[in-house]
């Protein structure tokens, strides 16, 4: 009976295991928007030895941490041409100028993998500055 237990819980477990990509978010900084709707969470994201740490924002709820990917931006230090923030990755910031409009700077060496202007109802301007 032991083992058919142990068997059952090994099998929900799996799929659980498979979601999982090995990566790992550590949380940066998080400012919440004018209004408290939500908040713009920056975080290093790293996966693995062969892979170097990249700066990712996400606007999520209030309390909420990272699952996966950032939503709104995503860079790396472009093989070491940007400057480098404290947690790693390529250095960025976030700053709301309204309920609804976010600016993000970012270490102009970054490479870029994604940048959306918009998100969530939130339009997103972007700076970047010499490094």
């Amino acid at each position: 009976m032991r083992l058919f237990r142990s068997l059952v819980v090994l099998a929900l477990l799996a799929p659980l295991a498979a979601c999982s990509d090995g990566c790992d978010n550590q949380v940066v900084s998080r400012k919440d928007a004018p209004g408290g709707r939500l908040s713009a969470v920056m975080f290093e994201r790293s996966c693995g030895a062969t892979t170097g740490f990249t700066t990712q924002i996400s606007l999520l709820r209030p309390g909420e941490v990272p699952a996966g990917k950032g939503e709104v931006f995503i860079a790396d230090d472009n093989h070491g041409a940007a400057i480098a923030g404290k947690w790693g990755g390529p250095w960025a910031g976030t700053e709301w100028l309204g309920p609804d409009r976010l600016l993000i700077r970012h270490a102009g060496k970054a490479r870029i993998f994604l940048r959306r202007e918009e998100a969530s109802g939130v339009r997103i301007t972007y700076q970047a500055l010499n490094n």
